[in-house]
């Protein structure tokens, strides 16, 4: 079952810690871009596939950015690997986190995991896609 998600992919954000009562509280900041991402990427599995599923599964994610200004003509002609921030570990957590109740029971039932994070060439489209395997 494969789903895309289109735009800008992001990538689950530290939390922000404060105290209230003599407590402390982690959150994320309520306008961060992660909610509406997260928000996406259920609402992309709603609509395609719309089943929790139950047994062991296979996750592939291959996140496609856009390019920064100043990469050259000669580099925006081709695809190529993104190794700067965000961390693709960040970026696996906020996809993972908003299937789980809705793809899935609980994240648990992920035994294989793939992530790749790409810059796009000139035919491939800004954003995510998500392979699950039964």
């Amino acid at each position: 079952m494969k789903i895309f998600i289109p735009g800008e992919p992001v990538a689950q954000p530290r939390p922000k810690v404060s105290t209230v009562g003599g407590f402390a509280r982690a959150y994320v900041d309520a306008k961060h871009p992660i909610h509406a991402f997260k928000q996406a990427v259920q609402l992309a599995w709603k609509g395609s596939i719309n089943r929790c599923l139950t047994g062991p599964l296979s996750i592939e994610i291959v996140c496609w950015y856009s390019r920064p200004k100043g990469h050259s003509k000669i580099r925006r002609a081709n695809r190529e690997p993104k190794m700067s921030r965000p961390d693709i570990d960040n970026t696996a957590k906020g996809i993972l986190d908003s299937l789980n109740g809705v793809a899935y029971i609980d994240d648990g039932q992920v035994y294989s995991l793939t992530v790749e994070k790409w810059y796009i060439g000139p035919e491939d489209k800004v954003g995510t896609w998500i392979e699950v395997t039964e």
